[in-house]
Parts: structure tokens; C-alpha cells; sequence
């Protein structure tokens, strides 16, 4: 009876160590996956969109498919990278001072899931709060990538 009661409590030790092993493993892989989506946004989007605007920068981060979604009107606009890219050589005529601010982040949220994430972060210009944003990733073979965008600016 002794025997069996030791088996039993070795058996149950057991499986609780594999349970334990195998969840820091899963926080692992998942710091890691935030690690990745970080770089991502950090390399592609603060150092390329909001930086240089250097296309190959910004290409090595989002997908060929990305679509920023605009609210404008109470309709929604689909806006590519290279309408994007336009659009910010206007915003930057028009506001010279804000655009030539260094730009920084503060990330709120990042959650992925399997092959999909969510970031928002906080865009600053300066000390200027630039705009909260709101982004989608998948992770392709490549790694991950920017599928679109929703903002809100102050």
C-alpha cells in the first residue's frame, strides 16, 4: 500500500514539473514572439514610417497587402504604402517643425496569438503626442509582418 501511495505522489510530482517546464516554455516563446513584433515596429514603422521614410525599411516590415484603414467623413479610405508615403511628403510641408521632431514610442499593448498579434502604442513627435495606433501582424514564414493599421490622433 506504502509503495503505491510513493508511486503515486512520484507520478503526480512528475506531470506537475512537466506542467511547470512546459509553460515557462510557452511564456518564452511568447517574449519572444513580442521581441519580434517590437523590432518589427520599432525597425518598419517608428524608424521607417516615422523616421526617414526609407522604402526598404519600411517594405521589410509590412506586407505588400497593407491597408491603413482612415476614418474620414464617417466613411472608411484603404490606404497602401505608397499612397501612405505621399501623404506623409504633404504632412511634412505642412507642419516642417512636428515632422522634423524625433520620433519615439510607448507600446500599451502587445498580444499575439498562434500566427496573429495586436500592438497599440502611443506615437510621440518630440513631445508632441503624435497619434495612438492600433496595429495588425501576421507572422508569415519571413517573420512577422504589418497587415494594417487604425489610428486615433489627439
Amino acid at each position: 500500500m506504502r509503495r503505491n501511495t510513493i508511486r503515486t505522489l512520484l507520478s503526480f510530482m512528475t506531470v506537475v514539473v512537466i506542467l511547470i517546464t512546459a509553460n515557462g516554455g510557452c511564456a518564452n516563446m511568447a517574449e519572444q514572439s513580442n521581441e519580434d513584433i517590437r523590432s518589427v515596429i520599432d525597425e518598419a514603422y517608428i524608424r521607417g514610417i516615422h523616421g526617414d521614410q526609407d522604402e526598404a525599411l519600411i517594405r521589410s516590415g509590412f506586407h505588400e497587402d497593407f491597408q491603413m484603414l482612415v476614418l474620414a467623413e464617417n466613411a472608411i479610405e484603404k490606404v497602401g504604402i505608397d499612397d501612405w508615403l505621399t501623404r506623409i511628403e504633404g504632412l511634412k510641408k505642412d507642419n516642417p517643425e512636428l515632422w522634423s521632431a524625433e520620433a519615439s514610442r510607448q507600446y500599451k499593448l502587445i498580444d499575439a496569438a498562434g500566427y496573429a498579434a495586436v500592438a497599440v502604442l502611443d506615437v510621440y513627435r518630440g513631445e508632441t503626442h503624435f497619434s495612438t495606433d492600433y496595429l495588425l501582424l501576421y507572422k508569415f514564414d519571413e517573420g512577422w509582418r504589418i497587415v494594417s493599421k487604425i489610428f486615433s490622433i489627439p
